[in-house]
């Protein structure tokens, strides 16, 4: 059985990881505020776009029928799927671990993804150190890799990468864009996710006039979608990496609670412990100084 020494010394050394742990959820409880309150102000913006650019197609859609309009080329090249030779793939992770199972679900989501893929088939791009570190691990060149964005850097990482695909898709050397993502539903629930951010599904049903509005778009529909998908495109790849960086945060602070809890009772047992190993010696001092005496 351990000394009295070492059993103290465990105590102090959980003690100490205690305190790193309480430190770390306090950090990850502050960026998850922040992260939450932009991913929660964008969720509006960008179901209202969808929204929008699924009436605008209606519009459209009935237009095409009626006088036979073709759509633009951003617009052909953001709706019309073709089959899937090859494909771009953004793979968002974190950069750092201690944040529970957040890695290892959204990579296993990855590699059944991926299952069956040859890659060269596959242009994948790599957002954070463990998603980096997967791709080399699986024989995967990273197209390009985004490591330490902070919150404020994540509209450049959309930006960049939703127009590389979209003029890769136009040239024909990818045929769709994916993303696969932690969603993020509350603190303590994150669920991994792949998302097909173009060619979008818009399956929108023609307006014929007879319901709903028909809102007035100068200068016509078509020059109204060519604009609008891009920004669409990109919001959704915004709300993306928001999203798991939301989860990130919030698994990790769940996580370091619970390192905390455990740590907690580690040291009551330690403590437990140490308490009958002094009184085990104190009465057998006791035993010793009696028998002493009767002697």
């Amino acid at each position: 059985m351990a000394g009295l020494q070492d059993i103290r010394r465990r105590i102090r050394s959980v003690k100490n990881t205690q305190q790193v742990t309480k430190a770390m959820k306090m950090i990850s409880a502050v960026k998850l505020r922040k992260s939450q309150e932009r991913l929660v102000s964008l969720r509006p913006y960008a179901d209202k776009m969808k929204a929008v650019a699924i009436s605008v197609v209606g519009r459209i859609k009935g237009q095409n029928l009626a006088e036979g309009l073709e759509l633009g080329p951003s617009a052909q090249a953001f709706l019309n799927p073709r089959e899937e030779h090859r494909i771009r793939v953004v793979l968002i992770a974190s950069d750092k671990g201690l944040c529970g199972g957040f890695n290892a679900n959204v990579l296993k989501k990855a590699t059944a993804f991926f299952a069956g893929r040859s890659h060269e088939s596959v242009v994948l791009d790599v957002v954070g150190k463990r998603a980096a570190d997967w791709a080399r691990k699986h024989g995967f060149q990273a197209n390009s890799e985004y490591l330490g964005i902070p919150l404020a850097g994540v509209e450049r990482v959309s930006r960049e990468v939703c127009d590389a695909a979209a003029l890769q898709y136009q040239n024909g050397e990818i045929d769709a864009l994916y993303v696969i993502y932690n969603h993020f539903f509350s603190a303590v629930a994150q669920e991994p996710m792949v998302m097909k951010v173009f060619p979008l599904d818009m399956d929108a049903p023609a307006n014929d006039g007879k319901s709903g509005i028909a809102h007035l778009l100068e200068p016509d529909p078509n020059t109204t979608l060519e604009a609008l998908l891009p920004r669409f495109v990109e919001t959704e790849m915004l709300r993306s990496l928001l999203e798991s960086q939301a989860s990130e945060h919030g698994a990790r602070m769940a996580s370091m609670d619970k390192a905390s809890n455990n740590a907690g009772e580690m040291i009551a047992k330690l403590t437990l412990t140490m308490n009958k190993i002094r009184q085990a010696s104190i009465t057998n001092q006791i035993i010793e100084i009696v028998s002493g005496a009767n002697a």
